[in-house]
């Protein structure tokens, strides 16, 4: 790892280091692989504005308004900013911000170890084991995936995070669906030959409302789709 420090505090580099340290060894886990060296590297800006300045400086192009941190297969980087000690309301502060670490780190680890693939499969698993939707599945299909209209799996893979669904919940939703279904070896191979059905997101939603709900077209939207 190379770092590369635009900070204020450059002890905030330590804190970083630590939680990479910390958390590598539970995503090499999940992948059953691990690598001698993590071959990336670490951006660190003092905002989140200077964060977003830089990335357009270096190319990165269509960043979303939700955007704190980045991992960016052009450069086999991760890019963050420092959260202020004393942060207001809506700020983010530097407890919450380690989630964001992890959630970058398996996305540079899985780089490293099957080079780039598609946003949706890489988002999907950093959601399933970042802890992001601790409220499981049945929550999410009640509170969010049922009250919209479905995308399709190719709007998803072309216009990720584009548009004002979150494309994060269908992801994860996705590939909980394949390690369940699957089981987490065979996901794991597809990985590596990245060949996946074209019909995933109606999958998972059947798969789960039929789990859940004991009626795969629950949500009138997936009988219409079908």
């Amino acid at each position: 790892m190379k770092f590369y420090c635009f900070n204020r505090n450059k002890n905030y580099r330590k804190e970083i280091e630590s939680i990479i340290n910390c958390k590598k060894n539970e995503i090499f886990s999940f992948f059953g692989k691990s690598l001698e060296n993590l071959d990336f590297d670490i951006y660190i800006y003092d905002t989140i504005e200077d964060l977003i300045d830089n990335m357009k400086n270096r190319g990165f192009k269509n960043i979303p308004p939700y955007m704190c941190a980045c991992q960016r297969d052009v450069d086999n980087s991760i890019n963050f900013f420092e959260p202020k000690d004393n942060p207001g309301s809506n700020e983010w502060s530097k407890d919450e911000y380690k989630k964001v670490i992890f959630h970058e780190l398996i996305h540079a680890i899985q780089y490293n170890l099957y080079g780039k693939q598609p946003e949706w499969l890489a988002e999907g698993i950093a959601k399933y084991l970042d802890g992001t939707y601790s409220k499981g599945i049945k929550y999410l299909l009640e509170n969010y995936i049922h009250k919209r209209k479905i995308p399709s799996m190719d709007e998803l893979e072309n216009e990720f995070g584009m548009h004002d669904y979150d494309s994060y919940d269908y992801a994860y939703l996705i590939v909980s669906y394949l390690i369940e279904t699957l089981g987490k070896e065979k996901f794991l191979e597809k990985l590596s030959n990245k060949n996946f059905s074209s019909n995933l997101i109606l999958e998972a939603i059947c798969y789960y409302n039929k789990k859940y709900f004991n009626d795969e077209f629950y949500n009138y939207e997936v009988k219409n789709t079908l």
